[in-house]
């Protein structure tokens, strides 16, 4: 470990304004010695809400790590985490997606947090990560704003009244401690949700970072043996593998 840290924040989905909100975020987060790049996909959905756009911005995501080595730390800023355990086969930094950082931190610091998403439809998802992560006992519940990633953000006051409201009825009818704001535009306002909710609120954006950093810090970098082992040398027809990356 020598030099200053950088993160490479890589958004999943084609927002330029989220983007550069998430950057924001994680860059205030770290030490100010630190940078943060953030590196853009060029093609795929303008914002993800199923899994078919989760599925298609994953391999842009694992075009993006393949095309920018050289980075302590890659932060895949998508709540669902898109590509995550395949990026993490591309290189030996730390990679963390912002959804599993959300939900450990919320575990740490309450019993119970419940987890504020954007589509209904998104539920279901939220559920089986949970379970995943083994935090599913913790889980008091998974609440849909109905409001789409694209009305996400410290520009849309409305959406940030809708997100406190849920949480309040979280904390006040679920029992839940902490909250889990299930989307990266929602990393702009997560103080006010604190502020209002009385109870500790993360989306992972911030947490994410500091994870990154502090992987890098320790001196640990991500196993290449086992799952994580680089990809093997397959021919893939029509396309370039990601073999040797």
């Amino acid at each position: 470990m020598s030099g200053a840290f950088r993160l490479g924040l890589v958004n999943p989905n084609t927002d330029a304004g989220h983007t550069s909100a998430m950057a924001g975020v994680a860059a205030a987060a770290l030490p100010g010695e630190a940078s943060v790049e953030a590196l853009a996909v060029a093609r795929g959905p303008r914002s993800i809400e199923s899994a078919a756009d989760s599925t298609v911005a994953a391999a842009e995501v694992l075009r993006v790590v393949a095309a920018s080595p050289g980075r302590d730390g890659y932060l895949i800023a998508c709540f669902s985490d898109p590509g995550l355990h395949a990026a993490r086969e591309l290189v030996d930094a730390p990679v963390v997606g912002i959804g599993e950082a959300a939900y450990r931190a919320a575990s740490m610091l309450a019993r119970r947090f419940a987890v504020i998403t954007t589509l209904r439809r998104g539920i279901a998802d939220i559920e089986d990560a949970v379970d995943a992560a083994g935090l599913g006992r913790q889980c008091a519940g998974v609440l849909a704003l109905e409001i789409p990633v694209a009305e996400q953000g410290a520009e849309f006051p409305q959406t940030t009244e809708a997100i406190v409201a849920l949480g309040r009825e979280a904390v006040a009818e679920l029992g839940a401690g902490a909250l889990v704001l299930a989307c990266g535009g929602m990393a702009e306002v997560t103080d006010a949700v604190r502020a209002a909710t009385g109870v500790p609120a993360t989306n992972g954006v911030a947490i994410g970072a500091l994870t990154c950093y502090a992987l890098w810090r320790a001196g640990l970098r991500t196993s290449k043996r086992g799952a994580y082992a680089a990809p093997e040398a397959i021919p893939y027809d029509g396309m370039p593998s990601f073999a040797g990356t």
